[in-house]
This record gives structure tokens, sequence and C-alpha cells, in this order.
């Protein structure tokens, strides 16, 4: 199992016309290649804007969609995608057979 943790940075920004932020949308794809059930964040997170996930290994990086929703669930903006830069998605190493010999007297 791993934890990846989701840390969303925010900026100020004028919404278009009509439209009334609702929440931010994270969906996350593990190191299996399994998306996770999507979290939804309204800034009262501890930490604010952040979410923690609990995923499979495997050898694929982690991947986070980051997307700021309207009230009616329509996208607001561009959605951001993070790929993980730290130690996941790496294949364990082994003592793998490679060969050997076989002696009859």
């Amino acid at each position: 199992m791993t934890t990846i943790v989701v840390q969303v940075q925010k900026t100020l920004t004028d919404l278009p016309e009509g439209k009334v932020f609702h929440n931010t949308r994270i969906t996350v794809t593990d190191n299996s290649g399994k998306t996770l059930d999507p979290v939804l964040l309204s800034g009262s997170e501890a930490p604010p804007w952040s979410a923690t996930f609990t995923g499979a290994t495997g050898t694929q990086e982690a991947t986070a969609l980051i997307e700021d929703l309207d009230q009616d669930g329509s996208l607001i903006g561009t959605a951001i995608t993070l790929t993980e830069t730290g130690t996941g998605g790496q294949t364990q190493q082994f003592q793998a057979s490679t060969g050997g010999t076989i002696t009859v007297s």
C-alpha cells in the first residue's frame, strides 16, 4: 500500500460570468494504474485544499487530476494533471534466475 498526498495550490481568480465555485475534485491514479475514488475539496480540510489517498504499489507513476467545478459540476478553467516525482513507480529488484549448470556422473 502507498499513501498519496495531494496539496492543491490556489490563486484568487475572477469567476466567469454566471459561474459559482462549488468545489475542487481530485482524482488519483495509483502506482498500479487503478483510478481511486475522487475526493471533493472545499478548503475546510486540514491543511486546506489537501487530500490523502491510499493506493496500491506498482511500476507506474501516480497521477492526480485536479478540477475546479461550478454549482452544476461543470469544469471552471483548465484541469491540471500532476505526476509524482517521488520514489513510487519504481520496479522492485531481486536476484532473478538467469541460468545454471547440471552435472551428472
